[in-house]
């Protein structure tokens, strides 16, 4: 493919090679490529339940484990709280009140940035005593919401105060930080936190960290470790005209885009660790109600530890040709944790082989309450085989009845709380790039300079991008799965003292 010299300068600057922007560009024309759904994960047909003495035994393993290895927690935490603070900001672009606006200002001094800011706001608006009326309630929202003061809306979500405490606020940021201190404490005493930022917000991001460890942690023992990234420019994806041929803007320049959060795989495989935690940065709770959720990051920890020795065993015995190497005993190991079942054509030393050195994580999945995002499902293979997976509802064929009726027949919820081994048996770091669907991405409707695009994501994190690793699904309380949405969600129980 020849490409004019202006885009072939535009790729050249970002890293992304021509081979992949035909790929990209081969995308918009197939669209986005849908799954065939065979079935729902259940509970003993893809997703386990951990009972309770078995739980006891998985803490153990990981709270004696721990501190012998490198344990990280990668946050993606690059998105601004716009979609937090919509309902407040069609209420003020529109002056009609919504159910979200009036729920919030019936509450108002229940937020835990209430009492950051009235002070401040007062300053601005010395002649407002009560929000009370329609004036007062506009203007309150233009001092938090608008880019002349607080401009919550175009705010990294995890530096907006998530809950309320006696001496301090916390943010999602540095609840996030408190959390970590329970379960993620390894080698040398040390707590290794990753965060995925927007380049705009790196240095108050890196400001805030250091400002709350040296008033919190100064004196405790633990070495912090926090480090940041942003989404590499090699993994940004070109914007299109409805036509499939690259957009230009009014200027005649070439729009790129991030490539969504399936580029993080990226981020993701430039860490150097035992394991890593992965979750959401708006998915923390209030430290009142954190025990439930300490207890099952050290389950699930628990769990992956257990599946590597055994898997790194049975590598070992492969590896060097055992004659203690029991076939019949990787059999049963993969039906009964990653519910494989294999041919006597597969059980052989070469496919076992191939099929046991990957990436493993361990997910954990909740009981489906109608929450919006992906679930676990057995996905067709082939003729003959299904492989379990993380899918988004964007990959399946809206026009087929069978398979919406599959869709909707879900039990069970991707929180996004996942914990992965990303060496090998011989301690070798993974190329993770090398186990994503390159395949499953989406193609989605944007706009531009008010011109209407179609933009290319990735394969997403824990959807495509891990859809080669060895996965396991395991059933977690919601107690464990506190997101904040919307901005109204922080007055749920477990974001209240």
């Amino acid at each position: 493919m020849r490409l004019e010299r202006k885009l072939k300068e535009e790729i050249d600057k970002r890293g992304i090679s021509s081979e992949k922007l035909t790929r990209q560009l081969i995308a918009f024309v197939k669209g986005t490529p849908t799954l065939e759904l065979d079935r729902i994960a259940t509970i003993n047909d893809g997703i386990k339940t951990i009972e309770s003495i078995e739980r006891s035994k998985l803490m153990n393993i990981y709270n004696i484990k721990q501190q012998d290895l490198v344990i990280y927690k990668f946050i993606p935490a690059s998105g601004l709280a716009s979609r937090m603070f919509k309902g407040l900001s069609e209420f003020y672009n529109t002056k009609t009140s919504n159910p979200m606006s009036q729920y919030f200002f019936n509450n108002l001094h229940k937020f835990p940035f209430y009492k950051d800011i009235i002070i401040e706001f007062n300053k601005v608006y010395p002649q407002i005593k009560k929000l009370d009326n329609l004036t007062n309630k506009l203007s309150f929202l233009n001092f938090i919401l608008s880019s002349e003061h607080l401009n919550y809306q175009n705010t990294p979500k995890g530096l907006i105060r998530f809950h309320q405490y006696d001496i301090d606020n916390k943010s999602a940021l540095e609840e996030q930080i408190d959390e970590s201190v329970h379960y993620c404490v390894s080698k040398d005493q040390t707590v290794n936190i990753h965060f995925t930022v927007s380049p705009n917000y790196l240095k108050k991001f890196e400001s805030s960290v250091k400002e709350y460890i040296e008033s919190n942690y100064i004196d405790s023992g633990i070495t912090f470790n926090i480090s940041f990234s942003i989404q590499k420019s090699n993994t940004d994806t070109i914007a299109v005209n409805y036509d499939n041929t690259p957009f230009k803007d009014d200027n005649g320049n070439y729009v790129f885009r991030a490539g969504g959060h399936g580029a993080l795989i990226e981020n993701l495989n430039d860490l150097d660790a035992d394991i890593v935690f992965i979750k959401n940065i708006d998915n923390v709770s209030h430290q009142n109600h954190m025990e439930e959720t300490i207890k099952y990051k050290q389950i699930l920890g628990g769990k992956l530890l257990s599946l590597q020795a055994k898997i790194h065993e049975f590598l070992k015995l492969i590896k060097d040709k055992s004659p203690e190497l029991n076939i019949q005993e990787i059999r049963f190991f993969l039906i009964e944790n990653f519910f494989i079942n294999l041919s006597d054509e597969d059980c052989n030393e070469e496919y076992l082989f191939s099929l046991l050195n990957r990436p493993i994580r361990v997910c954990g999945m909740i009981k489906n309450q109608g929450d919006a995002g992906g679930g676990p499902f057995w996905i067709k293979k082939n003729c003959t085989e299904s492989t379990l997976q993380i899918i988004e509802g964007a990959q399946i064929d809206k026009n087929n009845k069978e398979q919406l009726e599959i869709l909707y027949q879900s039990t069970h919820f991707n929180p996004v709380d996942i914990v992965c081994s990303i060496k090998n048996f011989e301690g070798d770091k993974f190329d993770l790039t090398q186990f994503v669907d390159h395949d499953a991405v989406f193609v989605t409707d944007k706009s531009i300079g008010g011109r209407p695009v179609k933009g290319l994501e990735l394969p997403g994190l824990w959807n495509g991008g891990m859809a080669d690793w060895l996965s396991v699904f395991i059933e977690v309380p919601i107690e464990t799965f506190n997101p904040v949405k919307t901005v109204t969600d922080l007055l749920s129980p477990m974001h209240q003292a």
